[in-house]
């Protein structure tokens, strides 16, 4: 995990009190620092703007002498002379590390684990709804408030019609001069799915069960031209139909 460092937006550059050899552990500042975060460790770059500018990471500090970690972020530990400017600033690794959390995702970084950091990682609806704990039932999630979706419409003229899963929450309407039959296959609807039909010709629409499909209501035929009935997934390969049926 990438250290945590701290930063301010009003640090005033400073300078070096005495020199300071390649392996020294403090700098002392010609003043006490002002400006400079107050809390450890941040960044301060000594011989700023020079060829010997090296890079070091304050760990505490008492009055004007800084203790030191050197060579931060790849820079080379060096001699520094009195009078060498020093400067609190911003520099690769910030933006590396930051680069490094983005990429590593909540689990990774955050400790997030089980559903809720597989539905981080990866947000599909399968995964939120495997997150949700407090879900009233199975099936679709059920929200606090309903969204508002557009049904659409599927117009079929044809004799026959097998519903799909694509009509789920939309309507399908019939229109043909002979008898229609609407047949509901297996394996296709949840439970608590629904589809919506509706005769708009002069032939009576008949549902009709696919192989292993039960169908209950008082039932099975639309009443008339412009009848409608919704066929409710009631549970697996069950449905009943309800309606303006005979």
């Amino acid at each position: 995990m990438a250290q945590r460092r701290y930063y301010s937006a009003n640090a005033v550059d400073n300078t070096v009190s005495a020199g300071i050899t390649s392996s020294a552990t403090s700098v002392t500042l010609s003043t006490i620092p002002v400006g400079f975060p107050s809390s450890y460790p941040y960044v301060l770059a000594l011989d700023y703007n020079t060829a010997s500018e090296e890079l070091v990471l304050v760990t505490g500090a008492s009055g004007a002498i800084l203790s030191i970690t050197r060579g931060f972020n790849g820079s080379a530990p060096a001699a520094h002379n009195a009078g060498a400017v020093v400067r609190h600033v911003l520099v690769a690794q910030d933006m590396t590390d930051f680069q490094d959390h983005a990429a590593a995702g909540p689990g990774g970084v955050h400790g997030i684990t089980g559903s809720v950091g597989t539905f981080l990682a990866t947000p599909t609806s399968a995964n939120l709804a495997a997150a949700v704990t407090d879900e009233t039932g199975t099936g679709l999630l059920v929200f606090g408030t309903a969204p508002i979706i557009a049904m659409g419409i599927n117009a079929q003229t044809n004799t026959s019609y097998t519903l799909v899963g694509g009509d789920a929450a939309n309507l399908v309407t019939l229109y043909n001069t002979g008898a229609i039959t609407v047949t509901v296959p297996p394996s296709t609807f949840s439970v608590g799915q629904a589809i919506n039909i509706q005769q708009t010709g002069a032939g009576q629409v008949t549902v009709a069960a696919g192989s292993g499909v039960t169908i209950t209501g008082t039932g099975t035929k639309l009443r008339t031209q412009y009848s409608a009935a919704t066929i409710l997934c009631t549970a697996t390969n069950v449905f009943t139909l309800i309606g303006d049926i005979q």
